[in-house]
């Protein structure tokens, strides 16, 4: 199921995402065949929300998009390293 697979991202990557098709429009969180997350370790810090998108996440389901999200919620533009991002949780809390 497409939310068991987008939990387990976010608990390696150590941050929240939002998952879309490629028009933009809200997927069914229910879907089923999709492949596992295939990475072991969460990426480097210093790697930006894009490379993250191109590198990692459109490489295992090229047919969705993504929003990477601060732990307030809003979205991380995608010049913004991975260990900003991550910061964001430890601040709110999480």
């Amino acid at each position: 199921m497409l939310a068991t697979r987008v939990r387990e991202l976010e608990n390696l990557e150590g941050f929240e995402v939002e998952v879309y098709d490629t028009s933009g429009a809200a997927i069914d969180m229910r879907q089923n065949g999709l492949p596992r997350y295939p990475f072991e370790k969460k990426a480097k810090g210093d790697m930006t929300v894009s490379e993250w998108r191109t590198k990692r996440f459109a490489t295992t389901w090229p047919t969705l998009t993504v929003r990477v999200l601060y732990g307030g919620g809003t979205e991380a533009q995608g010049n913004t390293k991975l260990s900003t991002v991550r910061e964001s949780y430890e601040e709110e809390g999480h």
